[in-house]
């Protein structure tokens, strides 16, 4: 078990090792991250709203309708 761990380990170390790291990458990357996130935090509350005017819309008044019978 402990050899199978550490042959899992040096592999990982093996093909990390292979990846090489660019400092400028994020002025390409970021933006794009934004505008995903953007879109991410944009559809949540699209939902979010229409949750709630459909809430609204289809709710029975609770109160009001034992006080009608």
């Amino acid at each position: 078990m402990l050899s199978t761990l550490n042959t899992i380990i040096i592999n990982l170390f093996t093909l990390a090792d292979g990846i090489t790291f660019r400092a400028d990458s994020w002025k390409q990357t970021l933006p794009a991250m934004v505008i995903g996130m953007l879109g991410i935090f944009l559809v949540i509350g699209i939902i979010i709203l229409a949750t709630y005017a459909l809430n609204k819309a289809f709710s029975r008044k609770k109160d009001s309708d034992k006080e009608d019978e």
